[in-house]
């Protein structure tokens, strides 16, 4: 059983009201349900970020992952969308999904930032990189950004 990081709890609450509150409750045993699902067990402590929580963990294949559980807002429906559109290039693979509970298993990145590098060139020249890969037509059927900043606007 995982145990949702405190922080993350309180903000969820704080900004989705009940929902979050109720979304928590069930959060474990969602995350319990895909662990056995995917074939794969814990191994690290749980994570987050704004809007969800990250298990590290190990496939049947003994290859590291992470098991992110996001709350359901219509701002990540397409999160894996965009995984399987890069293909890796430029982003982690993505290995499994589960759209209904807003849940991806991710290959496991380094833990490292371009705020570490010292040197100003480098950072440029891999930022420019990294923007090259990740810059690919969006698949069919997706919102367009310029539709959703139009919808946004105030009148």
């Amino acid at each position: 059983m995982i145990v949702t990081p405190e922080g993350f709890a309180r903000s969820t609450v704080e900004r989705e009201g009940e929902p979050g509150a109720a979304w928590l409750a069930e959060l474990p045993g969602i995350v319990e349900e895909l662990l056995e699902r995917w074939g794969c067990v814990p191994d690290g402590e749980v994570m987050h970020g704004g809007v969800g929580v990250i298990v590290p963990v190990r496939r049947r294949a003994g290859e590291s992952a992470v098991l992110k559980v996001s709350f359901p807002h219509p701002g990540n429906v397409h999160e894996p969308d965009a995984f399987v559109a890069w293909g890796g290039r430029g982003a982690v693979l993505l290995y499994e999904r589960d759209d209904g509970r807003f849940a991806m298993l991710l290959e496991r990145g380094r833990s490292s930032t371009l705020a570490e590098v010292e040197d100003g060139d480098e950072v440029v020249t891999v930022a420019g990189a990294l923007n090259r890969r990740l810059a690919v037509p969006a698949p069919p059927g997706l919102p367009r950004l310029c539709e959703q900043a139009a919808a946004r606007r105030p009148r």
